[in-house]
């Protein structure tokens, strides 16, 4: 019987149900599992030795491993924020002109400066359905 209960985990079982099932700890399933992760441990001795299903103990063991590969979710740390008076910006110089010539065809548009997008996207379709 000495044999049986040495390695038993203390606190293992918690309470009994009125079905005599056992109630196990935390604290005792916790240690029993980090006892089965040392390398060199049968899980099927150490269950024996507490009287639980193997099966049982496998389960818990995965559980534990899941819980340790699940990172923990932080909350998102909120970064001060200061109004500041912005200076005033001067508008940011234009490049200088450089003509744009495209050749569609028989036709040659060529644009100097600013060009309207709308109006120049009109001009390329019509002149390409006459090309």
């Amino acid at each position: 019987m000495a044999e049986r209960l040495s390695g038993a985990v203390p606190g293992f079982v918690g309470s009994r149900k009125s079905n005599g099932r056992c109630i196990y700890s935390r604290e005792g399933k916790r240690a029993l599992v980090e006892e089965c992760l040392r390398p060199g441990v049968s899980v099927a001795r150490l269950a024996l030795i507490h009287e639980v299903v193997a099966n049982l103990l496998r389960k818990w063991i995965k559980a534990h491993e899941a819980a340790a590969a699940r990172p923990i979710p932080k909350s998102p740390e909120l970064l001060p924020v200061m109004a500041v008076d912005a200076p005033a910006t001067t508008p940011p110089s234009a490049p200088p002109e450089s003509p744009i010539e495209i050749v569609i065809g028989d036709a040659t548009i060529r644009l100097h400066g600013a060009v309207d997008a709308q109006r120049l996207r009109m001009i390329i379709d019509c002149l390409a359905r006459r090309a």
